[in-house]
């Protein structure tokens, strides 16, 4: 299909064969991503940097991590992460964690393979039940709700019920300081991707609920997540496919997730 004429074993491809020769898997993360990548210490933590360890032992291989700020969409991720490398060093992974698994995103980056769904994203609002008395975002019209500017979040707050809430949003530069403004009292609620707001809450210190409310006109309140790899290392795709798959059913990708205070959310279509 998409890979007619693209050149095989191009140079600089890691196929599984290469992979193990070298005794190593460079996975890709996002930085400033808790729960799913973060540096404290020095040192990489998070769900995906787990889940990238424990790809990288069933390769029998170690894991060394390439953590990288998200470009302005994940096209120039894939670029940057995948197929090209980033522009100062050219380096690259051989796999990159927490890529949408997306039909349209794979059919505009035929360099790569998207493949191996691992977890499901849910946007989700963390609140005070004491502060918000009802579960509609309508409550917000006169309360302010906290979220990380210029995404999913943020974009659909502001165009709700034809832009009322406009005002009541307290946009923060970073997730973090998002979930700050929330934890301090300063806002009400904060709206984000559930994994994000279950990991930000365990340290509220005020009663806080975590749900899941219904977001009319979103573009996508809910997406699968999974792995990329070059299209010519399909053979390391299929091995890691495997990986996942004996993770997800022995329970132990269940058990990273929960080491983070994080529900495991099986993949959906």
């Amino acid at each position: 299909g998409l890979f007619v004429g693209l050149a095989a074993g191009e140079a600089g491809a890691r196929p599984l064969d290469k992979v193990k020769e070298s005794g190593v898997l460079v996975v890709s993360v996002y930085r400033d991503f808790a729960p799913w990548a973060y540096v404290e210490d020095g040192a990489p933590k998070g769900i995906d940097v787990d889940l990238g360890k424990l790809l990288a032992e069933a390769l029998g291989v170690r894991a060394e991590f390439m953590i990288r700020p998200a470009d302005d969409d994940v096209d120039g991720d894939l670029r940057a992460n995948v197929w090209r490398g980033d522009i100062v060093e050219h380096k690259r992974a051989d796999v990159m964690m927490h890529v949408p698994v997306d039909h349209d995103l794979a059919l505009r980056n035929d360099m790569v393979v998207i493949c191996c769904g691992y977890g499901q994203e849910r946007m989700g609002i963390a609140y005070d039940p004491a502060a918000v008395p009802v579960k509609s975002f309508a409550a917000f019209r006169s309360r302010r709700v906290a979220v990380e500017g210029d995404t999913t979040a943020d974009i659909w707050l502001s165009a709700a019920f034809n832009g009322v809430l406009g005002p009541s949003i307290d946009r923060g530069r970073t997730f973090e300081a998002a979930a700050e403004n929330y934890r301090s009292g300063r806002d009400t609620a904060l709206v984000a991707p559930r994994a994000q707001l279950e990991w930000a809450v365990k340290t509220a210190g005020r009663p806080t609920v975590v749900e899941e409310w219904p977001m009319p006109g979103i573009v996508k309140s809910s997406w699968p997540i999974g792995i990329a790899v070059r299209f010519d290392s399909r053979d390391l795709g299929h091995a890691l496919d495997g990986a996942l798959e004996a993770a997800r059913g022995d329970g132990r990708i269940a058990a990273i997730h929960a080491g983070y205070g994080v529900t495991w959310l099986p993949p959906q279509d």
